[in-house]
C-alpha cells in the first residue's frame, strides 16, 4: 500500500462539509482534484468514501467520517510527540486500556504517569479482550495490559508482567456464565449441557453472579510476579507511537 497520509489529511477537512463541490470551496483545490484525491483513497484502501449515487447530493459514507476521525487523532499525537521531542516535555495525554481482572495493574501504572511521568490527564477504560485488542491495534489505546498479545505482530514497547491463575467455579450445574470472550471460542457442545448460559463483558457482573446465584465459570485471581508454564500470562503493551523514553521510565516505574 502506497503512502496516502496527504490524501487522508485532505479528507479529514472536506468531510467537514456536507459534499464534494461544498469542499472544493474550502479545502483550495478544485473539484476534479478532489475527486482525484477521493479515488486513490477509495483504490488503496477499497471502501467507499463517496456515495454517488445521486450526483447532485453525493455525500460521506460513514468509512469517510472513521477515516477522518483516525487522522485526526493520528495528527494529535503526532502533535503531541514533536512536543515532547522540541520541548523535551512528556506526552501530556495517555489512554490506558486493561481487562477487568488487571485493573489494579492499570491503576497503578496511571498513578506512576501522573506522579512520576508527569502526564497530566489519562483516560482509563474497561473492555474485554476482543474490544481491547480491536481498539489498540485501531491506534485508540496508547497502552494495554491483557492476557495475550493483540494480533500477531511483535510489539517493540512490551514487557511480561507475572501471570494470572484462573480458578474453576462449580457451584450450581444449570447457569454457564462466561466473558464474551470465552463464549466466542466455546465450542457449541460444550456450551449445550448447561441449561442457561450468562455472558457478560464485566468481571464484577460474573464473579457476583457466581457468588450469589451459582454456576460454572472462570474467574481470575490475584496475579503474581514471575512466569509459569500451566497459567495466562500478563503483559503491558505500549503502542509503537508512544515515545521511547515515556515507555522506558513508565516500564521502568512498573518492573519496580
Amino acid at each position: 500500500m502506497q503512502s496516502i497520509h496527504h490524501e487522508l489529511g485532505v479528507l479529514a477537512k472536506a468531510v467537514q462539509h456536507k459534499n464534494l463541490s461544498a469542499a472544493a470551496l474550502h479545502v483550495g483545490l478544485s473539484q476534479p482534484q478532489l475527486s482525484r484525491i477521493i479515488a486513490r483513497i477509495e483504490e488503496e484502501l477499497k471502501v467507499v468514501v463517496l456515495d454517488r449515487s445521486t450526483k447532485r447530493k453525493s455525500g460521506w459514507t460513514p468509512v469517510a467520517f472513521q477515516l477522518a476521525e483516525l487522522m485526526e487523532k493520528s495528527e494529535k499525537r503526532l502533535e503531541a510527540e514533536l512536543a515532547y521531542i522540541t520541548n523535551n516535555q512528556m506526552v501530556s495525554e495517555l489512554h490506558i486500556g486493561t481487562l477487568e481482572g488487571l485493573a489494579p495493574f492499570a491503576i497503578s501504572s496511571a498513578k506512576i504517569c501522573f506522579e512520576r511521568v508527569g502526564v497530566e490527564k489519562i483516560s482509563l477504560d474497561i473492555y474485554d479482550l476482543s474490544e481491547l485488542e480491536a481498539n489498540f491495534l485501531s491506534g485508540n489505546i496508547d497502552i494495554i495490559f491483557s492476557s495475550k498479545h493483540p494480533g500477531r505482530q511483535k510489539f517493540k514497547h512490551s514487557i511480561e508482567l507475572g501471570f494470572q491463575v484462573f480458578e474453576r467455579v462449580q457451584s450450581h450445574k444449570d447457569f454457564g456464565v462466561f466473558s464474551s470472550f470465552e463464549f466466542g471460542k466455546t465450542q457449541k457442545k460444550e456450551l449445550q449441557v448447561f441449561k442457561h448460559l450468562l455472558v457478560s463483558n464485566s468481571l464484577a457482573v460474573r464473579r457476583r453472579w457466581l457468588e450469589d446465584i451459582g454456576g460454572t465459570g472462570f474467574l481470575p485471581n490475584e496475579t503474581k510476579k514471575g512466569k509459569s508454564k500451566d497459567h495466562e500470562p500478563v503483559y503491558m503493551i505500549g503502542s509503537d507511537l508512544l515515545s521511547p523514553l515515556l515507555w522506558q521510565e513508565i516500564s521502568a516505574s512498573i518492573d519496580k
